[in-house]
């Protein structure tokens, strides 16, 4: 039985997405394997978000699993909730595309027995009828994606995504006006210093615009999607296609790869007092900037900025002032001096009275402004009364390269009241322990 949820948030088209949950889902038991199932309109191996957010302020928590809509239009979360309390309040939640699908509050159920979820065949893309947009390869060995060029100009090819952990963009050009441009993926290449991409014919020209993220073992078998749009942007329409990637052993390969701190919030869920100071650690890794949004319409207060590393340590920590929020004085500082953060003019809501208790929604994207779609990190801030001490909760466990992403829950009361804990984050993992896409293509 499914029961429908409501969809709430802004920019949400009602007619166009919408999810529902199972009944058999619910109740979600304090147990090491909990399922969420349901359906939703989305188009099949569209990405969605599903998350179990606390709201006992006591005990912070926020898991989270990136899932794809199977062929038949139905989701499958998986998520380990062994840690939190039983008879906890949490909301249950999904996204996509910066949209809510759903928000309920549930309880987790006290588990007196064999509380363990039976989890459901995740399908596999099954190729079409004429096999157009769908390349099948064997792990190692070279997927060929052919891209139309008969109206001209430059394309765009994104393969992969932050719920597959793995992706890699580039722009084609038909330089030799022939209507086609051959792109050889190279599997075994995926995540080395090798060329991943390239093209069939020295007429034509390819340049990677995004690179991919570092692999410590072989592409693991799985389907990834891929994209082309129109001109040198992910703006517009685009033609989809996918690449199924069948095993062969390969996966054991290991390759040298320098470990390295991935782009994202340190911490998924910050605790911090009402009129006291919220740390917010920003872990840049490579990026040179990022973009920090705070709160949100529904939470009736926003403020978003941009971050830089001054002191070259490839991190912000962001200083919230919860007394400043929403008033004339500086609501953001960092810790560090070298370090500088700059609020965008005018995002800033502005408030008759001091910040709310509660919890807002924690968005980083990588580059300057707030860009369209999902962050490539989320994770929340907690505003507590001043008489409020959190105890402490530990953190969801990572996986590997098979995709799923369990956003962490730990929480240490300190002079800030704040919660610490690491979201991993999608991308560039593909050992990652974020696993989202399960390589199953679930969390």
């Amino acid at each position: 039985m499914l029961i429908a949820a409501a969809a709430t948030g802004p920019g949400l088209v009602a007619a166009e997405q919408q999810a529902t949950v199972s009944e058999d889902s619910l109740p979600l038991h304090a147990d090491q394997q909990q399922v969420v199932t349901g359906e939703t309109t989305l188009e099949p191996g569209t990405e969605m978000t599903v998350r179990v957010l606390s709201e006992n302020q006591s005990t912070p928590f926020l898991y989270q699993r990136q899932v794809r809509v199977q062929p038949n239009g139905t989701f499958v979360a998986q998520f380990d909730l062994s840690r939190p309390p039983a008879n906890t309040s949490y909301e249950l939640s999904a996204h996509a595309d910066g949209d809510k699908l759903f928000e309920r509050t549930e309880t987790i159920a006290p588990c007196d027995g064999n509380c363990t979820d039976p989890v459901p065949e995740i399908e596999t893309p099954e190729s079409t009828d004429d096999g157009e947009n769908v390349a099948e390869v064997s792990q190692g060995d070279t997927a060929e994606i052919p891209v139309s060029m008969t109206d001209g100009g430059i394309k765009t090819l994104s393969i992969g995504s932050e719920a597959a952990n793995y992706r890699i963009n580039a722009t084609v050009s038909d330089d030799d006006d022939d209507g086609e441009v051959l792109v050889l993926f190279d599997t075994a290449a995926a995540g080395t210093d090798g060329a991943t991409l390239s093209v069939a014919d020295d007429g034509d020209s390819l340049t990677v615009t995004e690179s991919e993220p570092d692999l410590s073992s072989t592409l693991a078998a799985a389907a990834y999607s891929y994209r082309v749009f129109d001109g040198q942007s992910t703006d517009g329409r685009p033609t989809v296609g996918t690449i199924i990637i069948e095993a062969n052993g390969t996966t054991s390969e290991q390759f040298e790869v320098e470990e390295s701190a991935d782009f994202g919030l340190e911490e998924s869920v910050v605790t911090g007092r009402q009129g006291g100071t919220a740390r917010i650690p920003v872990v840049l890794a490579t990026a040179d900037v990022a973009t920090i949004s705070i709160g949100g319409p529904e939470s009736n207060y926003e403020i978003n900025a941009t971050v830089r590393d001054g002191n070259g340590d490839d991190s912000v920590v962001l200083l919230f002032d919860t007394t400043a929020a929403g008033h004339d004085e500086p609501t953001l500082e960092t810790a560090a001096d070298a370090d500088a953060v700059s609020v965008e003019s005018g995002s800033e809501v502005a408030l008759d009275s001091p910040l709310a208790t509660g919890t807002y929604e924690l968005s980083l994207y990588r580059g300057t402004e707030v860009a369209d779609g999902q962050p490539d990190t989320v994770g929340s801030l907690r505003i507590t009364d001043g008489n409020t001490t959190s105890t402490d909760a530990s953190s969801d466990g990572v996986d590997s390269v098979t995709g799923e992403t369990p956003a962490a829950q730990q929480s240490q009361p300190d002079d800030f009241g704040i919660g610490a804990g690491a979201l991993a984050v999608g991308g560039a993992l593909a050992v990652v322990g974020v696993g989202i896409c399960l390589r199953s293509v679930m969390n």
